[in-house]
């Protein structure tokens, strides 16, 4: 005989509930590691079992607290806190006596210790690192007070001590230290006996064998002999310690420093050293002849930094696509000599996933589309493109060749971003996480909502075609043609055709025209049409949107194509026709939002900023920065 067993609605919800408390801890974390920081504030407090699963040490590897200013409420916060913090900050603060409970309590588990320009005394300075056993990462940048005495670390039981205590330590950041020496940069690196990743960025570095001479008198060959200077921060002293290390060494940052091409083949051709980083932004000195031999001998390179570096041509560019074949990340900013003949070599490097090419002057979209579309890479993930001479063709090609993108920025790419090229980037470009359009003020709300525009498919259904005819219509009827019924034939009419008004006026009534017939299109479609549609809210995932400067967007948009369930940051500055009621119906549809910028908005009322106050419970951010005439 059968058993039957009857479950009401009423127990089936309670079922479903208690299956989803009563998760097994470890699927819990698993679950939890790909929430955002938000997300698993929210998350930890559904029950105990959660919030216990909230504090396992692995979901806390990426945050970062940053502490500044006054810190006498801060400290009473932790005093009081059960969480979990691994990565500390501490930005232009004083760091004596009156935190030492606090290092007490979180110097033992800590990872990261970062001291941006404080006021910490060397014994106190010792002190904290002693607590740290399980540092990974130190970073002191800018602390003029700890190094200006030249007397930190300068007993030598106090560097026993530390060498045994961190062990751990991997990553030394002395970044625009100007009271940096050879003796002080010696004492740094003797704390820490397995470092692979050392950054002098911002250093007063000597490049000059002249002064190395002038402070070094002695036999140079016989250095191991003669005293550290206590007064300058030489390369010669530096490239030592670097070959000394060579086969733990992985990454080293000189940008912002004097370095030549001289000193660059000494680093680049040290024996057994197998850099995977380099960072070497802002270094004006450099020029081909530096990177060309770099490229010969450090080819195991992952991620090169050369933003800034003026003059750097297609040489360097080519000999870097194709001798650095496991390259991953590539700056190239501001490199004004870079044209589209070393962009088109760009096509060598199929590990590349991160690419920074913004306002290089010379690159087109010729360049572009040759070295990045010439096959489809689904891999590739972060684009930087901001102000390049684009064309709308450029912009469709990247669209179909990286799907995989999950950053894409076009700023300023003023004729390549329109209601065409977005929508091929809402079409193919499904997985992106940020997108900035700075200024792109072609787009409209056709192209966010992707209702009526031509979709670049070979065949359109139906109710496709339909929306094509109808923007077709509208966008004639704002040329000053209008049609006789459904006969399809033309009617002219002069008076229609003739306008007094200026540019500017006529734009405003084109704009207005528009933004009527999308608005009936979208009212006229259900929803999940309007999903299926090339639209914005295919784009799930979206975490940051830059749409500043965007001025033919309106609350159209704001209605219709912003659906979010992880968008955190939003900028709207200078969308002047952006008005109270969007901003509501934004805030009603987005509740993840932490940052929202509306600075020179100037239809925005008090209503509709209480409304989003309302409705943005995580909201961190909020500008809305109005331009004042004096008269």
């Amino acid at each position: 005989m059968e058993s039957v067993i009857t479950v009401s609605n009423e127990n089936k919800e309670l079922s479903t509930k208690n299956s989803l408390v009563e998760l097994p801890l470890e699927i819990i974390i698993y679950i939890l590691e790909f929430l955002s920081l938000s997300d698993r504030i929210s998350a930890s407090q559904v029950c105990h079992l959660w919030h216990m699963a909230s504090k396992d040490l692995k979901l806390h590897g990426s945050e970062v607290v940053v502490l500044h200013d006054d810190l006498t409420r801060a400290l009473k916060v932790f005093e009081n806190s059960l969480g979990t913090f691994l990565n500390f900050l501490f930005n232009n603060v004083e760091l004596g006596g009156k935190l030492t409970v606090f290092w007490d309590r979180f110097c033992p588990q800590m990872r990261s210790l970062s001291i941006y320009s404080c006021d910490v005394s060397e014994k106190t300075f010792v002190d904290i690192l002693l607590r740290c056993s399980r540092l990974e990462i130190l970073d002191v940048s800018g602390c003029r007070e700890l190094l200006m005495s030249g007397r930190v670390l300068e007993q030598k039981c106090d560097i026993q001590l530390l060498s045994k205590t961190l062990v751990t330590l991997r990553e030394l950041r002395l970044e625009s230290n100007r009271y940096l020496s050879d003796a002080l940069f010696n004492r740094f690196v003797a704390i820490a006996p397995n470092l692979e990743d050392l950054s002098l960025t911002g250093c007063q570095i000597s490049f000059h064998s002249g002064l190395c001479k002038k402070f070094y008198p002695g036999n140079m060959s016989k250095s191991g002999s003669i005293m550290a200077s206590e007064s300058v921060l030489t390369f010669r002293n530096i490239l030592q310690y670097i070959v000394s290390k060579a086969e733990k060494i992985r990454r080293l940052g000189f940008g912002s420093t004097l370095i030549d091409n001289a000193a660059l083949s000494q680093l680049a051709e040290v024996p057994a050293l197998n850099l995977k980083a380099l960072d070497l932004q802002f270094c004006e000195q450099l020029n081909n002849t530096g990177i060309l031999r770099l490229t010969e001998c450090q080819q195991t390179l992952v991620k090169l930094e050369l933003g800034f570096c003026s003059h750097i041509s297609d040489l360097s560019f080519s000999a870097i696509c194709h001798n650095l074949q496991n390259l991953s990340k590539l700056n190239m900013e501001y490199c004004l000599a870079i044209t589209n003949i070393g962009v088109a070599e760009l096509r060598h490097l199929r590990k590349l996933v991160d690419l920074n090419l913004s306002h290089c002057e010379q690159v087109t979209g010729e360049g572009i589309e040759k070295g990045l579309c010439s096959y489809v890479n689904p891999h590739f993930q972060r684009l930087y493109l901001t102000a390049l001479s684009l064309d709308e063709r450029t912009v469709c090609r990247i669209a179909e060749s990286l799907p995989g993108l999950i950053h894409l920025d076009l700023g300023w790419c003023f004729n390549a971003v329109t209601d065409t090229s977005i929508q091929a980037v809402w079409q193919h470009q499904v997985w992106l996480r940020s997108l900035n359009v700075t200024s792109c003020d072609k787009i409209t709300d056709a192209g966010l909502t992707g209702l009526g525009l031509r979709t670049g498919r070979s065949e359109q259904t139906k109710e496709q075609k339909n929306r094509t005819e109808v923007t077709s219509l509208v966008e004639k009827e704002i040329n000053g043609i209008h049609w006789i019924g459904n006969s399809g034939v033309p009617h002219t009419d002069p008076l229609h055709r003739i306008s007094l008004r200026s540019r500017a006026e006529q734009d405003i009534v084109n704009d207005a025209k528009r933004k009527e017939a999308v608005l009936q299109m979208c009212e006229d479609q259900n929803t999940e049409e309007i999903e299926n549609g090339f639209s914005l809210v295919r784009l799930r995932g979206l975490q940051e949107l830059d749409l500043c400067g965007c001025n033919r967007i309106t609350d159209v948009s704001l209605k219709y194509a912003f659906n979010f369930l992880e968008l955190r940051h939003l900028d709207l500055s200078r969308c002047q026709q952006v008005t109270h009621i969007g901003i509501s119906e934004l805030a009603s549809k987005n509740p993840s939002i932490e940052t929202l910028i509306m600075s020179y908005c100037h239809n925005i009322s008090d209503d509709g900023v209480i409304n989003t106050v309302k409705h943005l419970s995580r909201l961190k951010r909020l500008e809305l920065q109005v331009s004042v005439t004096f008269g």
